[in-house]
C-alpha cells in the first residue's frame, strides 16, 4: 500500500513538473500562504514585487499595448474596481480602504483597464496615490471610477498636460449621498443601468494634485459630503506599515502599506497567460460565477443580490425626483405672483415627467439583465484551468 502511494505521489509530482496550473477567473480557489519574509523590509523593491505579491490572486496576461497586466480573481464578471472598501478621508484626500487581500497594492499604484473580452485589468504603475479615481457628483448621488491607463502621474509635474480622461459609462460607481460614508460601501453601490442618467446629472472632475511633495485627492468637496451625509467627516492621518498588507485604521489614524517601488523593464511574472488564450477563457461566460464567494447555491445569492438591486434603484430613483420636488418648493417660497408660481410647478412636472420616462427604461434594462444572470446561475458553475507557460 505505501509503494503504491508512492507512485501516486511522484506520478503527481512529473505531472505539475510539466505544466503549471492557475484557475481562469473568476473562480479562484483561495491563495496559498503567502511568505513576506522577503519583503518585510522596504527596501531595494522593484515592479518585480507586484508580480510576486498579486501570482496567488489572480492571472498575469501579456497585453499589447500594455505589457504584463493582471487580472484579479473570485471577482465576478460585474465586479467593478473601487467598490469593495469604503473612503475615509485622510491628509492625504479621499483615500480608498479596500477589502480585498490585493487591494492595498492595486488600487493605490497603478491604473485599471477594460476589455471586452477579459474584463477589468490592472497595468501597474510605481507611484503611490490615495485613490486613482475620477469624481462625479450632484445634488444627491456621487459617482466614483478608476483612471484608466495612459494618464500616468509624474511626481513634480503631475498628468500630462492637456490630458483628455476618456471613461466610459460602465466603468462608474455611483451611490447615494447619503450612503457615500458607509463602512460597506458595496452594499450601496447603484446597480449600472442607472449610470447613464446619473452622468448627465452630474458634474465631473479629476481633482488630484501634489502638495508638500504629497499625493492628494481632493475628490468631492468635504462640505458637500457632510451636506448630503448629515455626518461629521473626520479627518485621518496616514501613518506608515512596518510591513506589507491592508490598511489599518487605529483611531485617528490610518496605517498604509506604501514602499517606495522601483521601476524595473527586465522583470516579468513567473506564470504568463497569452492574451490570445485569456481572451478565449474569460469570454465564456459559463465559467465565471456572477457573485464571489456565495455563501449558499449561486441561484439563491443571485436572487438575494437582485432584490437588493431593485430596491436600491428605486430609493435612487424616488430620491432624484424628490430633489426635483424640493427644489421647486424652495423657488416658489421666493415669489409672490400666483402665475410665477405655476410657471415653477408646470416646469418641474415637465422634468418630473422627462426623468420618470428615463426611470422606466433604466428598470426594463435592469429586467433584462437580471433575467440573464438568472439563467445563466441556473447552471452549474464550471472550473476550467488554463496551462501556464513556465518559460
Amino acid at each position: 500500500m505505501k509503494r503504491m502511494i508512492g507512485f501516486l505521489i511522484c506520478g503527481a509530482l512529473v505531472a505539475l513538473a510539466g505544466m503549471s496550473c492557475v484557475y481562469v477567473p473568476y473562480e479562484q480557489s483561495s491563495p496559498p500562504p503567502r511568505n513576506d519574509e522577503p519583503y518585510d523590509r522596504y527596501d531595494n523593491l522593484d515592479t518585480a514585487y507586484f508580480y510576486n505579491e498579486l501570482q496567488p490572486y489572480g492571472i498575469w496576461v501579456s497585453y499589447q499595448p500594455y505589457g504584463y497586466v493582471w487580472i484579479p480573481g473570485e471577482v465576478g464578471y460585474s465586479w467593478r474596481p473601487y467598490t469593495r472598501g469604503h473612503w475615509v478621508w485622510t491628509d492625504y484626500g479621499w483615500t480608498w480602504v479596500s477589502a480585498e487581500r490585493w487591494g492595498w497594492i492595486a488600487f493605490h499604484y497603478g491604473r485599471w483597464g477594460w476589455d471586452r473580452h477579459m474584463g477589468w485589468f490592472w497595468v501597474p504603475d510605481i507611484v503611490w496615490g490615495p485613490a486613482w479615481v475620477a469624481w462625479r457628483w450632484g445634488d444627491a448621488h456621487i459617482g466614483w471610477a478608476p483612471l484608466p491607463p495612459g494618464g500616468d502621474f509624474v511626481p513634480g509635474r503631475g498628468f500630462p498636460p492637456g490630458h483628455r480622461w476618456d471613461i466610459p459609462g460602465h466603468c462608474w460607481n455611483f451611490a447615494r449621498g447619503r450612503d457615500f460614508m458607509e463602512g460597506t460601501i458595496d452594499r450601496w453601490i447603484l446597480p449600472g443601468e442607472r449610470n447613464t442618467t446619473l452622468i448627465d446629472r452630474t458634474r465631473f472632475e479629476v481633482n488630484i494634485s501634489e502638495r508638500g511633495g504629497r499625493i492628494v485627492d481632493d475628490g468631492v468637496d468635504v462640505e458637500e459630503i457632510r451636506r448630503q451625509t448629515g455626518r461629521t467627516v473626520e479627518r485621518l492621518t496616514l501613518k506608515d506599515a512596518t510591513r506589507p498588507g491592508p490598511a489599518q485604521e487605529e483611531g485617528r489614524d490610518l496605517v498604509v502599506s506604501r514602499p517606495t517601488v522601483r521601476r524595473n523593464d527586465a522583470a516579468k511574472p513567473r506564470q504568463v497567460v497569452d492574451q490570445a488564450k485569456a481572451e478565449k477563457d474569460l469570454s465564456g461566460e459559463s465559467s465565471s460565477r456572477i457573485y464571489r464567494r456565495a455563501p449558499r447555491n449561486e441561484d439563491e445569492a443571485v436572487r438575494e443580490a437582485h432584490d437588493q438591486e431593485r430596491q436600491l434603484m428605486s430609493e435612487s430613483q424616488e430620491t432624484e425626483i424628490g430633489v426635483i420636488r424640493r427644489r421647486a418648493e424652495e423657488d416658489k417660497t421666493k415669489i409672490q405672483n400666483p402665475a410665477e408660481k405655476k410657471k415653477v410647478d408646470d416646469q418641474a412636472a415637465t422634468r418630473v415627467s422627462e426623468l420618470k420616462k428615463k426611470h422606466e427604461q433604466e428598470k426594463a434594462e435592469l429586467e433584462k439583465r437580471q433575467k440573464a444572470e438568472d439563467e445563466k446561475a441556473k447552471k452549474a458553475p464550471v472550473k476550467r484551468k488554463t496551462a501556464v507557460d513556465k518559460s
